[in-house]
């Protein structure tokens, strides 16, 4: 088992070497999906668990020899959002399990977040336009900056508001990240297609963003929305897939 806990918490050694024994019994349950997600007090600190779905055969291969573990990245780019001016829960630390030489399993533990996500913000037919737009410019400031964020939705972008009132946003679930110099306008545009499937809210979203970029603001939410019609058919045909095959079964 390997064990890579942030220095900031080596007081919590002790739980972290014991967390795969007692992950199922102990913990309040936050989220139980493909991935399950449980919530702890250590040191009067809280800290949160995810474990991430046990990979399939190929997947563990890749794992071992080829690439780093889920919870690896998600470690390594809490640590790289920071040093790019982005807030995101505190890593504490990450588990990796393996049996039979092959990568089986992990967990990935950082401090725990009180603010909660933007769906339950702009996720209203009436929606505000002042968070829609300074997350508009928080969107342009992370694509400038090289982050394409893995799964850009707005419940995974957690929000509250400072002393002047002004929103202020915070990353999670951000293992399937990717970090570039200068990410290219189509990159950038197709990573906010998965942001909102309410119309209306994601048109007001991508105007504004292009208008900060100096992009035609036509253009980029024609280009945004066809992105997100080929990934609405794409996850259509994955859907009937896997109810197919769950028939036959």
């Amino acid at each position: 088992m390997k064990i890579i806990i942030h220095p900031e918490f080596i007081n919590t050694a002790s739980f972290i070497k014991q967390l795969p024994q007692f992950f199922e019994q102990e913990g309040e349950l936050l989220h139980n999906g493909r991935n399950k997600v449980k919530r702890y007090r250590v040191n009067n600190k809280e800290i949160v668990v995810k474990r991430y779905k046990r990979p399939n055969i190929i997947q563990r291969i890749v794992y071992t020899f080829f690439k780093k573990s889920k919870t690896e990245r998600a470690y390594l780019f809490a640590g790289m959002l920071r040093e790019k001016g982005f807030d995101t829960p505190h890593e504490v630390a990450y588990i990796e399990r393996k049996k039979n030489g092959l990568f089986l399993d992990g967990y990935f533990v950082s401090l725990n977040s009180t603010h909660p996500p933007l769906s339950e913000l702009l996720w209203k037919r009436d929606f505000d336009r002042r968070p829609a737009d300074e997350l508009a410019a928080y969107l342009v400031e992370l694509h400038k900056k090289g982050v394409l964020h893995g799964d850009l939705n707005l419940t995974n972008i957690l929000y509250h508001t400072d002393k002047e009132k002004q929103y202020r946003f915070t990353l999670i679930d951000t293992n399937r990240s990717k970090f570039k110099p200068i990410p290219r306008r189509q990159e950038c545009l197709e990573n906010l297609k998965r942001l909102t499937h309410n119309k209306a809210l994601l048109r007001c979203i991508v105007i504004q963003y292009a208008i900060l970029r100096g992009w035609d603001p036509k253009e980029c939410t024609l280009e945004v929305f066809r992105y997100l019609l080929l990934f609405e058919q794409k996850q259509k045909r994955k859907r009937q897939l896997q109810s197919w095959i769950g028939i036959k079964k």
